[in-house]
């Protein structure tokens, strides 16, 4: 545990004061290193201006990141949490822990996804916020019949995203996903694909995806830090058998465990 520019080696306790009330980060690692660390740190900084934080908050260097990794033995594929929490005095608090990954790389299976309706987009979609209680009860409620994950489209069934990741419809050589921060996250993984997918002949467009777009894909794919990009094989009774687009990916480098 990383906590306020120290390492710990004991077990984590909560901090004080409202738990829920932060941001906060998961980071893809492997070989001691964390993957798109600086984008990562810049997305949590906005997020504390935007929540009220005065002053620097002190963030761990990619170096102190390193550090944990190593004295926690994780030299494989990893992941790191990084906390941002305020506490009782308003002071904000921050914390690393480190833990191996448990599914991640390019032969991940296919994810199966069901669709859950909310009546809109959260109001802080644009930040990982610690209040995770809708997504985690739509995961649970998609476990429950059989799927991996819900991918939560709002009343007027405009897509958003599933509770740990970005959306990404692929036709015609086209890959497109939902705007951010309007409608879903703006992930780390998601911003490094839409800069870097024209490299293998792919064209990106940021747009609103519906239901109908979903089903009418040739491809689906999730994307976060920790799993880099999923393949779908179904959302509800549309099934996908193939995902040639998916394969060019490979070439890429993608910056996440196992690739």
């Amino acid at each position: 545990m990383w906590r306020d520019g120290v390492i710990d080696e004991e077990r984590s306790s909560e901090a004080p004061g409202s738990a829920a009330w932060g941001v906060f980060t998961t980071v893809g690692c492997e070989r001691c290193r964390p993957f798109l660390w600086s984008h990562h740190s810049r997305r949590l900084a906005t997020s504390l201006v935007d929540l009220g934080a005065t002053g620097a908050v002190r963030l761990p260097t990619e170096n102190e990141l390193c550090e944990l990794l190593d004295t926690a033995g994780l030299y494989g594929p990893a992941r790191l949490r990084v906390v941002a929490r305020k506490d009782e005095s308003s002071r904000w608090s921050v914390e690393a822990s480190a833990a191996p990954c448990d599914a991640f790389g390019p032969a991940m299976e296919p994810a199966r996804l069901t669709v859950e309706r909310w009546p809109s987009a959260p109001p802080l979609a644009g930040h990982k916020t610690l209040s995770r209680l809708a997504w985690d009860m739509a995961r649970e409620r998609a476990q429950c019949v059989g799927c991996d994950d819900a991918v939560m489209v709002d009343s007027t069934d405009k897509v958003l995203e599933t509770s740990v990741a970005n959306v990404w419809a692929v036709r015609g050589g086209v890959v497109r996903t939902p705007n951010a921060p309007i409608s879903c996250l703006p992930g780390v993984m998601r911003g490094w694909l839409l800069e870097n997918l024209g490299r293998v002949g792919l064209v990106t467009e940021v747009c609103e995806l519906r239901c109908a777009d979903l089903a009418e894909a040739d491809e689906m794919w999730l994307s976060n830090a920790v799993i880099g990009v999923r393949r779908v094989g179904s959302v509800d009774d549309r099934r996908w058998v193939e995902w040639p687009h998916f394969d060019v990916l490979a070439n890429l480098g993608i910056p996440a465990p196992g690739w």
